[in-house]
């Protein structure tokens, strides 16, 4: 009898708890559109950015063929300076194919690989409004090598070491990025790193044991700008707090101000990559 009371307990409870719900409503303040630049450079390629608009989480995207007209923000004058040069980005449309990236203003000059070079950013939008940004091109960390190493209780099944050799006479922070079969396809790991994470001139960086005979896997190594790092973090974080509608909003940390109120990066994309094949 006992065990009977305790388990029709349970159920009452159970059963009173499906009905303890109720709509909740959350007063949300006006949203206003905010210009957001992305400009990655990397050398051996063009001067690029892009310049669009920001979305209310809840705004209609209205993915159609009018979706880039309202998005792109056109009409602006861009301008990127370094050693003594300017270089003018004409409103134009460019993109590169694999990993998809999307311009609206491109330049026709190549981004040199000098390092410790400043390169800052001028923008004025059709309304009058500026914004502006700086940013540093960092020292190419290459990739020493990338290690197959197969499973120890299983011979069919492999993974990928990839080591660099960090500088420990400098603060560095680095974004490591994990790609099967292509680059476009979702990354299977994207982290950030510094400093803090070793205390070892060399550094691995692994993963578990998921690769067949036959898969292409690419490692990547970017070195990257305390200011960078700064803004993938809150990216992250501000994509983990809009799954859950309690949590404090998170700020996006950009490096771009101005008269517009601006959002977004101004960055250099020093990196190395590793295709390998496994067999």
């Amino acid at each position: 009898m006992k065990k009977l009371i305790v388990y029709s307990a349970f159920l009452m409870l159970f059963a009173g708890a499906c009905n303890l719900t109720r709509d909740v409503e959350i007063e949300l303040p006006d949203y206003e559109q905010q210009p957001v630049v992305e400009c990655y450079l990397e050398p051996g390629k063009p001067f690029r950015l892009l310049l669009s608009r920001s979305y209310s989480f809840f705004d209609p995207l209205g993915l159609d063929s009018s979706f880039l007209n309202k998005t792109l923000l056109q009409g602006a004058s861009v301008a990127i300076s370094y050693n003594g040069q300017r270089v003018v980005l004409d409103n134009q449309f460019s993109f590169e194919p694999e990993p998809l990236k999307l311009f609206n203003y491109t330049a026709s000059e190549i981004v040199p690989a000098t390092p410790d070079v400043e390169y800052t950013l001028e923008i004025t939008l059709p309304d009058g409004t500026t914004i502006t940004g700086s940013t540093v091109m960092l020292p190419f960390v290459p990739i020493d090598s990338v290690v197959v190493e197969f499973s120890p209780t299983n011979d069919t099944i492999a993974r990928t070491l990839m080591y660099i050799t960090d500088d420990q006479t400098k603060s560095n922070s680095y974004r490591r990025m994990l790609h099967y079969g292509n680059l476009d396809s979702l990354p299977q790991q994207d982290f950030l790193a510094n400093d803090r994470f070793s205390t070892s001139a060399t550094v691995a960086f692994g993963m578990g044991y998921d690769l067949s005979p036959g898969d292409t896997v690419f490692n990547t190594i970017y070195h990257i700008t305390p200011q960078y790092y700064d803004y993938l973090e809150s990216v992250q974080l501000a994509i983990l707090s809009g799954f859950n509608p309690f949590a404090q909003p998170s700020p996006i940390k950009s490096n771009v101000t101005g008269t517009a109120n601006p959002l977004g990066i101004f960055t250099c994309l020093v990196y190395d990559r590793n295709r390998t094949i496994m067999e």
